[in-house]
This record gives structure tokens, C-alpha cells and sequence, in this order.
């Protein structure tokens, strides 16, 4: 038998297809055609929705069997599978149902199988604010209802860079965010190192001025960032130590101590305290040949001797055992600072520096009554001045002489100088 080719006719989206067999004359010519292959092409899933939402199922495929009396049954329809459900990919449709028996033919082909599924919905544009970030300052970015939703922050909200040193930046309300004014760095101090620190700000910190050096002030001019050192003032006010600086340690008052020295007297700056014997330095025995100093200073003291060491004078005589001699003639003199513009001391004259103005008596100088054994003494200021004698101290010429009666001696002899400044 001739082979005939039998082409059947595509339903809806089924591809046309031809299938070549023995009988297809006898088919063709049958009244009852055994049925064309029932085909039914499942519905394509719609395309995804708004975020969440699958797309629509695909309608199941269906077809029938054909029906002949004598002819072979059809084949069964086969359903494309129907689009997917929810965001993932939808599930398939079911398969089409099998064809119906024809009319004395075979039985209906049965359906195909079920249909491949659709395609998914689109996936969320976000699950929480984060997700709409847009790394702007200026803006408010919030995830609502799935979708990011943007808007601008207030006018004058911070938007700091992270930095105070370029000043504070704030949103201008538009979503920009705008630069600040930068601090004042420099503070017109030239003695300082003016910095700014990123979280704490304008700093200005002082140059360093030290010299290490502890015997001197260290200080900057501020106007031209000089820098100096001063020696430190080591003068404590007490004649009676000695002032000194150690670069080390600082400025240091040592006080003086006493010497012992053989014979009666002391060495320049000492005045002796007492007297004594001593076999290492000498002579008979017992007599005292050794000398107790102690260190001329401070305001007043009492020595061996009717006089004072330099820069004092005596102002009373007495008499101490300690300082040898008969018992009891005066021996020992009560010495006074040089200070202040006048003074009285025992003895008819004055220290440099100073004048006698008049002569007196007195019991503490000792002397026989009443004669004269002490005089008032004056600084030597101003241009001109008069004072007991006939002559006049250094840096004074004598311009006229008198009588004075506080000066002493027989009247009316002259004993008084008028003294000018040369």
C-alpha cells in the first residue's frame, strides 16, 4: 500500500506536524474519521504583577479522542502547562483529557502529560529601610509597603562629614547638603602651635620654651615668638646665707657656718664671739689664744671687742668673761647694721657713709661722766650739710667752719664744718 502523508492541522499554538503511517488512504476516506488528535495548548501564564503577586495559572490543556467506526483512535490532546502561582515560577497546568472513543474504532488516545509551569512575578524592591538607602544625608529613605519611598530631611539638619575642622555642614532642606564655615584657627599668638583635631577642635598649644636650665625664667613674646631666658633672682634677703643656683637642682641659700681660728681676731666677713685656749695653737697656758667666728650678718649682734666688723657699729660696750680681760671692763661691743638715714653709736665718729651731727654722753659707751663718747650720725645726702670737726667726707669741700656746742669742746673754738657737694 501506498504511503500517503498525513498533516494535521495545528490547534491554536501546537506547531504543525506531519506523521506519515500505514491506512492513512482507508482514514482519509472513512466516514467516521478516527478523531484528529484532541489538542488543546494550556494557557500561558500571565507576566508577574506588582512585587509579591505570581502570576496567573495557566488554563489546563483538554482534548478529546476522535470518534470512527472502523478508524484507529486518535491521539490524545496534550495541554501546555498554565502559568506560575507567586513570586517563584508557577506551577503547571494539568494535562488534557483523553480523547473519546470512536465509533467502533480504538479507544481515545489518552492525554498528555501535564504542562510545564509559567513564569514568577517581579521580585520586592526592598524588605526595610536599608534597602533604599541612597548614601545622601539630605534625604529620608523608608521602605513602606515593599516599595522605597525617598523624601528630603528638615533645612539645617546636621550632615557632618565626620570633621569639625571644616566647619558644620547642615541640609538646606532641598536634599544638598551644605559646607559649613571652618573654625578660626589662628589664635595671633606667636608663642603658640595653633592645630585642629578632627573630634575636639581648635587647639592652640604653647611652643616649648624650656631650656632646661632651672636658673633661669623661660617666657615667648607673643607678638614676635621670641623666646627668652632670664636668669632666675637667687637674692633671698638673708645677708646671712649664701645664695647660689644649681642648673640641676634650682637656686640654693646655704647658710654660713663658724670658724675657729688661732689668735684673737677673724678673717674678713667673721667677728669674733668668744675667746679661748687651745694647746694647739700655742702659749702658756691658760691663756686664751684662739678666736670663735661667727659670720657677719643679719641685723645685729654682740662681739668680742669695742669695735663692730665692717658695715656695723657699736652701740653699747659690756662686759663678757668669754671674751677675756679684768673683770669688769668693758669688752664686748653690741653691733648694729649701717641702715636707715641717721643713728647714734658709741665713739666720737661714723661709719663711711655717714656724718656725726653732735656728740653726747652716755653710760652704755662707758668712759668717765660726763664726757662726751657718743655720737648722732647722718647719711651723707643732699648737697650740703654741717657736721661736728673741721673737715668733710669724700666727695664734700668745707665752705665755712663754727661753734657748735653739741660738737663739744671750749667755747667758742670752732668745731663745726659746713660741707658742700663737690
Amino acid at each position: 500500500m501506498a504511503f500517503r502523508r498525513l498533516c494535521l492541522l495545528p490547534i491554536l499554538l501546537v506547531p504543525l506536524g506531519c506523521t506519515a503511517f500505514d491506512g492513512a488512504d482507508a482514514l482519509l476516506e472513512s466516514d467516521a474519521d478516527g478523531g484528529l488528535a484532541g489538542s488543546a495548548a494550556g494557557g500561558v501564564g500571565n507576566a508577574g504583577g506588582f512585587p509579591t503577586t505570581g502570576g496567573s495559572a495557566g488554563s489546563s490543556g483538554s482534548g478529546s479522542g476522535g470518534s470512527g467506526a472502523t478508524g484507529a483512535g486518535g491521539a490524545g490532546g496534550s495541554g501546555a502547562g498554565g502559568a506560575g502561582g507567586s513570586g517563584a515560577t508557577g506551577a503547571g497546568g494539568a494535562g488534557g483529557s483523553s480523547g473519546t472513543p470512536g465509533g467502533g474504532g480504538s479507544p481515545g488516545g489518552g492525554g498528555a502529560s501535564t504542562g510545564g509551569g509559567g513564569s514568577g512575578g517581579s521580585p520586592p524592591q526592598c524588605t526595610g529601610n536599608a534597602d533604599c538607602a541612597d548614601s545622601n544625608p539630605c534625604t529620608k529613605n523608608e521602605c513602606i509597603n515593599s516599595k522605597c519611598q525617598n523624601s528630603f530631611e528638615p533645612n539645617g539638619k546636621d550632615c557632618g562629614n565626620g570633621t569639625v575642622c571644616d566647619g558644620v555642614e547642615a541640609c538646606d532642606g532641598n536634599g544638598i547638603c551644605k559646607p559649613g564655615t571652618p573654625p578660626q584657627l589662628n589664635d595671633n599668638n606667636a608663642c603658640t602651635a595653633d592645630t585642629c583635631d578632627p573630634v575636639t577642635g581648635v587647639k592652640h598649644t604653647p611652643v616649648n620654651v624650656n631650656d632646661n636650665n632651672a636658673c633661669t625664667t623661660d617666657s615667648c613674646n607673643p607678638s614676635t615668638g621670641a623666646i627668652s631666658h632670664t636668669p632666675v633672682n637667687i637674692d633671698d634677703g638673708n645677708d646671712c646665707t649664701v645664695d647660689s643656683c644649681d642648673p640641676s637642682s634650682g637656686v640654693k641659700h646655704t647658710s654660713v657656718s663658724s670658724v675657729t681660728q688661732c689668735g684673737l681676731s677673724c678673717p674678713s666677713g667673721y667677728y669674733p664671739t668668744s675667746y679661748s685656749y687651745s694647746s694647739s695653737c700655742g702659749g702658756s697656758c691658760c691663756t686664751n689664744n684662739r678666736a670663735n667666728c661667727s659670720f657677719a650678718c643679719g641685723s645685729s649682734f654682740s662681739q668680742c671687742g669695742l669695735s663692730c666688723a665692717s658695715g656695723y657699729h657699736p652701740t653699747s660696750y659690756s662686759y663678757s668673761s668669754s671674751c677675756g680681760g679684768s673683770c669688769c671692763t668693758n669688752n664686748r661691743a653690741a653691733c648694729a647694721k649701717n641702715t636707715g638715714s641717721s643713728f647714734t653709736q658709741c665713739g666720737l665718729s661714723c661709719p663711711s657713709g655717714y656724718h656725726p651731727t653732735s656728740y653726747s654722753y652716755s653710760s652704755s659707751c662707758g668712759g668717765s661722766c660726763c664726757t662726751n663718747n657718743r655720737a648722732a650720725c647722718a647719711e651723707n645726702t643732699g648737697s650740703t650739710f654741717t657736721q661736728c670737726g673741721l673737715s668733710c667726707p669724700s666727695g664734700y669741700t668745707v665752705t665755712s667752719t663754727s661753734y657748735s656746742s653739741s660738737c663739744g669742746g671750749s667755747c667758742c673754738s670752732n668745731n663745726r664744718a659746713s660741707c658742700k657737694k663737690l
